[in-house]
């Protein structure tokens, strides 16, 4: 039960749609009706502005992060009570069972980012949000990923490249991270799932990528 909660809380965490709201307050626009048809934090940026577009981006990053943090919280709490003589809560002080719960929890908040039941599951490409989740359980491994993703950027100024670069360097530094004992199966399983969502996400920008018609993004304060 405490897992359910958890999970339908983090869930909503990751439904909240900044760039959708920020569309409505600054322009009074759908966003989704603008530049990619996106509500992540790259389309804000290009459609509204720099300043909206950090605001999105940071709101995005927390959702992920505070949704971890609450289904920690909430992992923590003690289930004295019985149903019918059945224990309904798992034994989270197992380390096994509270990785495959916590990793749960994180994935939700991604793909309620990815598709939110109040947009009819049209949301963003999870980037911003999973870094906020996997910055939380692997501080390290998304530390390298966003020094990837901010040279990349700095390069190239293109966010989706920049933004798959970033996700396969982590799905590789957690590769090495478990060798040789692979004792963080379900982070390697998030790692993984999370890698291959945000690549599919991706897929309309790999083709723009390749044909050349990608676009670059520009700092310039929007007028």
């Amino acid at each position: 039960m405490i897992l359910f909660f958890a999970l339908l809380i983090s869930y909503l965490f990751g439904t909240i749609p900044s760039g959708f709201i920020l569309g409505k307050l600054i322009k009074k626009i759908d966003i989704r009706e603008h530049g990619s048809k996106n509500i992540g934090a790259t389309n804000v940026l290009r459609t509204l502005g720099v300043i909206p577009g950090i605001i999105s981006l940071i709101f995005d990053f927390f959702k992920g992060f505070f949704a971890v943090e609450i289904g920690r919280l909430l992992l923590a709490q003690s289930c004295e009570h019985t149903i019918l003589g059945f224990n309904p809560c798992l034994d989270y002080t197992n380390p096994q069972t509270y990785q495959i719960a916590i990793v749960a929890i994180g994935l939700v908040a991604i793909i309620g980012h990815i598709y939110p039941v109040f947009l009819r599951f049209k949301g963003g490409k999870g980037m911003a949000t999973g870094a906020g989740v996997l910055i939380n359980l692997l501080p390290i491994p998304s530390l390298i990923a966003l020094g990837v993703f901010l040279l990349i950027a700095a390069l190239f100024r293109y966010i989706s490249l920049a933004s798959l670069f970033a996700v396969l360097t982590f799905w590789i530094v957690e590769i090495i991270r478990n060798i040789p004992d692979f004792q963080e199966i379900p982070l390697l399983v998030l790692t993984t799932f999370t890698a291959a969502l945000i690549i599919y996400r991706h897929k309309e920008n790999i083709s723009r990528l390749r044909k050349g018609e990608e676009s670059k993004v520009s700092f310039r304060k929007k007028k």
